[in-house]
């Protein structure tokens, strides 16, 4: 939404910070029960409910409104739970402020925004 490529917005996505997917890594590498497969993502987020986060963290970003956002025909992902390894006594401790705030600040330093 931050870049504007409307064609590549999803209507709901899994979200998840790159740091706690390597502690999860490491989490699982230790705990002895660990068996399968497991999914680390901390939240999913609607379309809707980003347009409103990054709108108000990021206002000088041109983020579309939640009404300009029922318009657009995006990919539907299916919903993840990391209830597996939450279960496992794995804590999160990255959430949208952390994911956008490095984000956004890496593209800066590249030039992308």
């Amino acid at each position: 939404m931050i870049m504007g490529n409307q064609d590549q917005y999803l209507i709901n996505m899994s979200m998840v910070h790159v740091d706690d997917v390597a502690s999860a890594h490491i989490f699982l590498f230790e705990y002895p029960n660990a068996k399968g497969r497991y999914i680390c993502s901390f939240e999913n987020i609607s379309i809707h409910r980003m347009s409103e986060f990054l709108s108000a963290k990021y206002p000088e970003f041109p983020i579309p409104t939640t009404d300009a956002v029922k318009e657009i025909k995006g990919y539907k992902t299916a919903g993840l739970s990391s209830k597996k390894l939450s279960d496992s006594g794995f804590k999160f401790k990255c959430g949208l402020d952390e994911m956008y705030d490095g984000a956004i600040q890496c593209c800066k330093e590249k030039g992308f925004l």
